[in-house]
């Protein structure tokens, strides 16, 4: 059985810790005997290098470099190609994580098959999602992600320290901030709240810097260093290594040197601080929308802890100690606590009884950083919004159940599509959308109107789930996860009321002396079936015999049990003769008179009739008066005439006696679906 460890899969470094058997957490150091190693891949003709030799690679100026992929983690568009091949986030990071993975066994001397990976807190469901299947394709069994934040408390309060108190955890790595806010008491962390945002990290202080420094290049020699991608790169490593150094300095200087010309730049902290103030504002802003969410103020916040790499600038603790009063919190490796807490979190996963009983250790509650919503409109139907469902901040793992009532039929498809949002604002663009939920398997029940209990889920990872019961008969209902099309646009316009269109129909139903027996018993039955898949709240049908002469059985009618009661009572013996000398249409043209919808005739007919011509004439008539007919023959049947009588090829029908169910039931799907033109019954 293998070794689990913690791994703090970081945007600039990424470190692997474990705890040992004393119950102590400690970081397990890579090949070349460093604690982080660069999350950086460099891909050469014949090999790939990661860490240390690709950071180098990447100073030397080598091209083929991947690096900050963290960033686009769960992002369909980004991809880059490397010697012909495409890799994504989750690609490129699996390539990561494995060597990891193999370092960490070298170290231990032992196989390594589990792990607790961090995320930063604000990662979303198709970003959680990416990293598990990150790990799962370097060969790891993914135990639990963990929030960067909330692992760095739990290391922090295995220590001892902090009882009784509100910790602010203030989480600046290389590409991401977060800001969390937990409460640690007694053997509990219980995290309040969280926020932050993906993109923005200690990367952007270089960039920042970077472009500085190139205007001063422009404004001296007049050349611009952004035309020129490799040079642009190397400046970038010269400015990180700038940042660096004013951790310890109050200044230092950037040489530039490109095409004979010559930059020699001073940068004190105060400009540096100067170019990126607005960088802190941001993480200002964040803090502050997280107190008022989780309605607390600076007065309840008992420390600040500082993790991740971009926390040693001097400008973070000066700023930290002016919002807050205090000093940030010293003897915390910002570089290694979040790792040491992923590893108290695989050790809790592994052997959770062992794990409680061990001295410090604490059980932890974490929340989510989105609202889980859906795709609705509002009440005055004016616009599409999202109806969050899951508010964030809500402690994981949480689940809401809503209702939705839904009509079935009995030949439709019967599915319920549901578009699934993360986000806080009331806009649906303004979101992001995790997916098309398909909702299907319903079963037909008889009036058509059912429940749908939809669940919606925040596991303990805070990766999103669907589940669907049908009310009526608790059958657990089938969800499939689809893409979101491209097109979205839609969600920003004004919603179309979806009009259902009255439907009325006459069904001619030949009761002459040749429909008797298994032929009128198979109409009745077909009749029935057809009745039984129209949806009745907005179909009206009467049934009208003919022979020698016409009777209404009933007039324009919804309500099923009196009309299947009028299909019970056709008979060849109706009284109506037993020739076909009478046409059913001029009947059927009164009945409908009054109709506003769409008006349908239905004939059903075995033989020849005597009065052909007179029937076409009629049944162009009907055409007239905006009326389709659909003839359906079988028997002795004239197909010619059929074709006459129908109002198109496509609606002149032939079948076998024993088909008369199914022909029928394809009549009553055509006629559900017709959205406008020419009915077509396939």
């Amino acid at each position: 059985m293998g070794k689990c460890i913690g791994i703090d899969l970081g945007t600039t470094f990424s470190v692997v810790a474990k705890v040992d058997s004393n119950g102590k957490a400690q970081i397990i150091k890579n090949r070349y005997g460093s604690t982080t190693t660069p999350s950086v891949i460099a891909f050469l003709d014949d090999e790939i290098l990661i860490g240390e030799d690709a950071k180098e690679m990447q100073a030397s100026g080598h091209e083929d470099i991947a690096c900050f992929f963290k960033r686009n983690m769960g992002e369909d568009e980004f991809q880059m190609n490397f010697n012909n091949v495409d890799y994504n986030s989750e690609k490129l990071s699996s390539i990561l994580l494995k060597q990891l993975k193999e370092d960490a066994e070298t170290y231990l001397q032992d196989k390594v098959d589990k792990a607790v990976i961090t995320v930063p807190a604000y990662f979303n469901n198709k970003q959680r999602q990416a990293t598990i299947k990150a790990g799962e394709m370097a060969g790891l069994k993914v135990l639990k992600i963990i929030n960067e934040p909330t692992a760095a408390a739990l290391a922090y309060g295995v220590t001892g320290r902090g009882v009784n108190k509100n910790i602010l955890v203030y989480d600046l790595g290389g590409g991401t901030f977060d800001v969390t806010i937990a409460n640690i008491e007694n053997n509990n962390i219980r995290v309040l709240g969280t926020d932050g945002d993906h993109r923005l990290g200690g990367k952007d202080w270089d960039d920042r810097l970077a472009s500085y420094l190139s205007d001063k290049f422009l404004e001296q020699y007049d050349i611009d260093l952004l035309e020129d991608i490799d040079t642009f790169n190397e400046l970038l490593v010269k400015c990180e290594k700038a940042k660096k150094e004013l951790t310890a300095r109050e200044q230092t200087k950037v040489v530039i040197n490109y095409k004979g010309n010559r930059g020699n730049y001073e940068i004190t902290r105060a400009k540096f601080k100067e170019i990126t103030s607005d960088l802190l504002g941001r993480t200002e802003l964040l803090i502050d929308n997280l107190l008022n969410d989780i309605s607390l103020s600076w007065n309840d916040i008992d420390e600040v802890l500082l993790i991740g790499g971009s926390t040693r600038m001097k400008m973070v603790h000066d700023f930290i100690e002016k919002l807050t009063g205090k000093m940030a919190l010293s003897g915390v490796n910002v570089d290694e606590a979040v790792a040491l807490g992923a590893a108290i979190q695989a050790k809790i996963e592994e052997e959770p009884e062992e794990t409680f009983a061990l001295p410090g250790y604490k059980s932890i509650s974490d929340v989510t950083a989105h609202s889980l919503g859906m795709v609705s409109i509002s009440e005055d139907f004016s616009k599409y919004i999202n109806t969050k469902i899951i508010n964030k901040n809500s402690t994981i793992p949480s689940s809401e159940k809503k209702p939705f009532k839904f009509r079935t039929r009995r030949n439709g498809s019967n599915e319920l599509e549901v578009y699934v949002l993360q986000g806080e604002s009331n806009l649906p663009l303004e979101c992001s959308i995790l997916g098309k939920y398909v909702i299907s398997g319903m079963d037909h029940i008889n009036n058509g109107e059912t429940v749908i209990d939809i669940t919606y889920n925040y596991d303990s990872n805070s990766v999103v789930e669907v589940t669907a019961i049908q009310r009526e008969n608790n059958k657990k209902l089938n969800v499939r996860v689809e893409s979101v099309p491209e097109d979205m646009e839609w969600l920003g316009l004004e919603p179309v009321r979806e009009t259902k269109v009255q439907n009325d129909i006459v069904i001619c139903i030949d009761l002459s002396g040749s429909m008797n027996g298994t032929a009128l018993n198979n109409a009745k039955i077909a009749a029935k079936r057809f009745i039984n898949d129209m949806d009745l709240e907005y179909t009206n049908i009467s049934l009208i015999g003919f022979a020698d002469r016409v009777g209404v059985f009933t007039s324009l009618s919804s309500n099923e049990r009196n009309l299947n009661n009028k299909v019970d009572l056709l008979s060849e013996n109706s009284n109506l003769g037993y020739g076909t000398s009478a046409e059913p249409f001029s009947k059927a043209m009164d009945e409908l008179n009054e109709s506003n919808g769409n008006k349908f005739i239905i004939v059903l007919t075995d033989g020849e009739w005597f009065n052909k011509q007179d029937a076409i004439n009629k049944a162009k008539e009907c055409a007239n008066h905006d009326i389709e007919i659909i003839a359906l023959g079988f028997g002795s049947a004239d197909k010619t005439f059929l074709n006459s009588i129908a109002t198109s090829d496509e609606q002149s029908l032939f079948t076998d006696v024993t088909a008369l169910e199914t022909s029928f039931s394809k009549i009553a799907q055509a006629i559900t679906e017709n959205t406008g033109g020419n009915l077509i019954i396939k």
